[in-house]
């Protein structure tokens, strides 16, 4: 054949193009773009306003565009440097997948290693490094896996495959899993990116690559500055807690940490607030009220529902499901504007016994047979049932969970403690511990006594009365066997020689989200579905009325000591609502504050709500009047925010517990 035969026959081949490794990087970060554009327009927890979704959506883009240069640098290094030597890269690359991951992945998953270690010390630790390592390598097992996979047919279920997690990532890693989610991500962009290296595009896709070539390094001048502007510049409030909604955003959690706290100037507190915005150790206590509302010898009794929100019993819809409940509210004092210290059990629990909140309180790490993590074992603050103690009170509890007993300093001051140990379940359930309660109220006479149950039935995952149904219809069911618990203890103190001296008071420890702000369960906000709970207080000779007066569970242990005719330690922050049962309408001045995991919210008169996330750096405000599912943040106007901010600031700066050495923990 003829040199130009050979020639002729050259030009009629197609010329093949194939993907280089930094085009498959940059390409699989975009089709990761474009799979969490889509999850964020299908999330719950989307913005109302138009420029905010805008915005939600290009600061989105842009970070996972800077991933996708970055990364696509990285591998045109080792196009250029490493390719001769794939052991030293895939050696590297492992290095650096470890390091990175030893480096951001502990705070994550230590958590879960706490909670598998079972309290045992050494477990811990392995389980910790184990968890590490796993997560770190996945980014080169991916690598390698869809470099096996880079072939027709295969690559394209190595792509989808990849495609499907990014899917499922954010639902799966919701919450305090930041890094985890990170390498979750990267390591299915590796896949993608390893499986889609050295395709051959089709020719139509070649020749538009072709014509594009010269644009390509205008067109990375322009990416590489809209990347650049997303990391640098601060979005507005409401934008960037949009970002760390569960949406699959992977940089904010990260970004934010790097971001200065608003520093609002100093802001007047209302002269009635003025007392509780100082130092309170030195507070005189606060007398009982007068006349008494129970007679001689008090029996009191405080039912606290686990994950009970207020309107399963402001409604009225569910009143046929819950007769007891339903009944106690309208038998009773119910003050339908009630909040919790806290979104989880712990918090809210030890600020009602405590009378403080989590940040004034000392926390430190216990290792414990179910009960590892941070308690409040050391704090020195008094819990009420202390107080009742010392005055020659019964104080009787009966606890389903290992915490709740006096060690660990959540509650503290029973004089009879009875913790019930479990079946198959981390607690027991309600039934056994109103068995035991029933037993012990038989043996009363006539001694004074408060008495303690928390019941546990209706927590996730609403797996008690079958399995069947949405999440919310499987929780109800487990509030209807709550109910008939209540309605046994109601019962029982009905009958009882003590029933006239008995006021009966119930509650929640915090409200339970069914995807509302994109959140499922409790703990991981405050807003109004997980702070918002029932309160009700029932006896004899107290008048039936709806309150609508803004409460906190803080105010039980003032309210509690007041019914018992003791009084309440001026180092307390709550209030006694026991005016509200002898038919007054006092205005109450104290803040309304609830915590969770360096998350505050403060709740004022005018309906205003605070909510600070110190670890995220984000800050939201809403009016509750107008905005009661708190759909529409404030927070980007300065003029309305910076004065709830500051309060918020000022009343932190004031109680926030001070040691050296110790810093206010974020508790899991």
């Amino acid at each position: 054949m003829s040199r130009a035969d050979d020639t002729t026959l050259n030009k009629a081949e197609p010329q093949r193009t194939s993907v280089t490794g930094p085009d498959a990087v940059l390409l699989a970060w975009i089709t990761a773009a474009v799979t969490n554009a889509i999850t964020i327009t299908r999330s719950l927890a989307m913005p109302p306003r138009l420029v905010t979704r805008v915005l939600h959506h290009s600061f989105d883009a842009g970070h996972f565009l800077a991933l996708g240069l970055a990364w696509a640098g990285l591998v045109g290094l080792h196009v250029r440097f490493g390719r001769a030597r794939p052991r030293a890269s895939a050696a590297l690359l492992v290095a650096l997948s470890l390091a990175f991951g030893a480096l951001l992945l502990p705070g994550d998953l230590r958590n879960a290693a706490e909670r598998l270690a079972s309290g045992k010390a050494w477990v811990k630790p392995a389980l910790l490094v184990t968890f590490v390592a796993l997560f770190s390598l996945a980014v080169p097992v991916a690598v390698l896996l869809g470099r096996l996979a880079a072939r027709p047919f295969l690559r394209w279920i190595a792509i989808a495959s990849g495609m499907a997690v990014l899917s499922v990532n954010p639902v799966l890693l919701e919450g305090d899993y930041a890094s985890a989610r990170l390498f979750v991500a990267s390591a299915a962009v590796a896949l993608v990116a390893a499986a889609l290296a050295g395709a051959v595009l089709p020719a139509r896709l070649a020749s538009l690559a072709s014509r594009l070539r010269p644009l390509r390094v205008p067109l990375l001048a322009v990416a590489s500055l809209a990347a650049a502007t997303s990391l640098v510049v601060p979005p507005r409030p409401s934008v960037v807690v949009a970002l760390l909604s569960p949406s699959g955003s992977l940089l904010p959690p990260f970004l934010s940490a790097l971001q200065e706290n608003m520093l609002p100037e100093d802001a007047p507190v209302p002269p009635e607030m003025a007392p509780w915005f100082v130092d309170r150790k030195n507070a005189p206590p606060v007398p009982p009220g007068s006349p008494p509302v129970l007679p001689p010898h008090p029996a009191v009794i405080l039912l606290s529902i686990d994950c009970l929100r207020n309107d399963f019993l402001a409604s009225g819809k569910y009143d046929d499901q819950l007769p007891t409940l339903a009944a106690l509210r309208t038998q009773g004092v119910y003050f339908q504007n009630a909040r919790s210290a806290g979104s989880q059990t712990v918090y809210s629990l030890a600020s009602l016994f405590a009378g403080t909140y989590y940040s004034q309180q000392y926390w430190t790490e216990v290792t414990a047979p179910h009960a590892h993590g941070l308690w409040p074992e050391k704090d020195e603050s008094t819990r009420f049932p202390e107080l009742l103690r010392a005055g020659g009170v019964s104080t009787i509890t009966f606890a389903a969970t290992p915490w709740l007993v006096n060690r660990f300093g959540i509650v503290r001051g029973f004089s009879e403690e009875t913790y019930l140990r479990p079946g198959k379940h981390h607690w027991h359930m309600g039934k056994p511990l109103v068995d035991a309660a029933l037993a012990r109220l038989g043996q009363v006479r006539d001694e004074p006594f408060f008495l303690y149950i928390h019941l546990l039935d209706a927590h996730a995952p609403y797996d008690l009365a079958g399995t069947s149904g949405t999440a919310f219809e499987r929780h109800l069911r487990e509030l209807i066997l709550v109910d008939g618990h209540v309605r046994r203890l109601l019962d029982a103190i009905e009958r009882s020689p003590f029933a006239a001296r008995a006021a009966v008071v119930l509650t929640s420890d915090h409200g339970e989200a069914f995807g509302e702000h994109g959140h499922w369960t409790h703990a991981n906000s405050l807003y109004d579905e997980l702070l918002r709970v029932p309160l009700i207080v029932r006896a004899r000779n107290v008048a039936p009325r709806v309150v609508d007066e803004p409460v906190t569970l803080v105010d039980l242990g003032p309210t509690i000591l007041d019914l018992f005719g003791a009084e309440t330690p001026g180092t307390f922050m709550g209030q006694s609502l026991v005016p509200f049962l002898r038919g007054e309408s006092p205005r109450l001045t104290r803040p309304i504050v609830a915590e969770t995991r360096l998350k505050r919210a403060l709740v004022l008169r005018d309906a205003t709500k605070l909510i600070v996330d110190d670890r995220n750096r984000t800050v939201e405000l809403y009016d509750l009047a107008a905005d009661p599912s708190e759909t529409n943040s404030l927070a980007d106007d300065p003029v309305r925010l910076m004065p709830p901010l500051a309060l918020m600031r000022r009343l932190l700066a004031t109680h926030t517990l001070r040691r050296e050495g110790y810093v206010t923990p974020y508790r899991r």
